[in-house]
This record gives structure tokens, C-alpha cells and sequence, in this order.
């Protein structure tokens, strides 16, 4: 038997689907007919993963960058209007509720109490 005899092939479709180590493994596989074009692909995928890590650490640094700017920002103006509320704020708001509370639920409740004991006395 030839080394003619002992080539195989590989379905095109695999060489997406299979991993780096099966890759590498038919590109360096003398047997294999597709040897080229798998060391295309390994080589593409390992051109895109550079890539892809790149333009990911450029995008973690600019986020880091960000963060540490809006970080910044609260010692430059401790209070931001626009995201927080103050203080004062908050208590005017639980008194307006409390007496609303009082107004609107309470008072109702003891009139109309008032009321069935008045009706009831006579």
C-alpha cells in the first residue's frame, strides 16, 4: 500500500467546528488532503482571537478609565442632583406621606367610628 493510498479527507464543515488541537493536528498531517486549508483556518482563528483580545483589553482599559473618572467625580461635587436624592429631601417627602396618611386614612376612619357610636347612642 502507497502513501497515496493512506490519504484521507476531511469535511470542509468540520475545520468550523473543530477545536484548535484537531486543527493543528490535520494541518501538520501529511495524510491529510486538506493539510493547506486547514492551516489556513487554524491560522484565521488564531489571527481573529488576537484580535478579538485586543479590541477586548482596549475596551476593559476604557472602561477602567471610566469608572475611575466617575470616581473622581464625587470628591470634585459630592452631591449629583441628577442621580441622588438629598437628604432634606427625603424628610419633607416622609412627612408629606405621613400627613397624607393621616389626612386621607386615619381621619376617615375615626369619623366614621365617631359616627357608628353617635348613631348607635341613639
Amino acid at each position: 500500500m502507497t502513501n497515496e493510498a493512506k490519504r484521507y479527507h476531511i469535511k470542509t464543515a468540520w475545520q468550523r467546528v473543530a477545536s484548535d488541537e484537531e486543527l493543528e493536528k490535520w494541518a501538520l498531517d501529511p495524510s491529510c488532503i486538506e493539510m493547506e486549508e486547514c492551516a489556513k483556518a487554524l491560522a484565521e482563528r488564531r489571527g481573529n482571537r488576537e484580535e478579538y483580545e485586543l479590541e477586548r483589553q482596549t475596551t476593559v482599559a476604557a472602561e477602567q478609565q471610566r469608572r475611575s473618572e466617575l470616581r473622581k467625580e464625587p470628591e470634585d461635587n459630592p452631591f449629583n442632583p441628577r442621580t441622588e436624592v438629598s437628604a432634606d429631601a427625603i424628610h419633607i417627602a416622609s412627612r408629606i406621606v405621613k400627613h397624607l396618611w393621616i389626612i386621607f386614612v386615619l381621619l376617615p376612619f375615626v369619623a366614621a367610628l365617631l359616627w357608628a357610636i353617635l348613631v348607635a347612642s341613639k
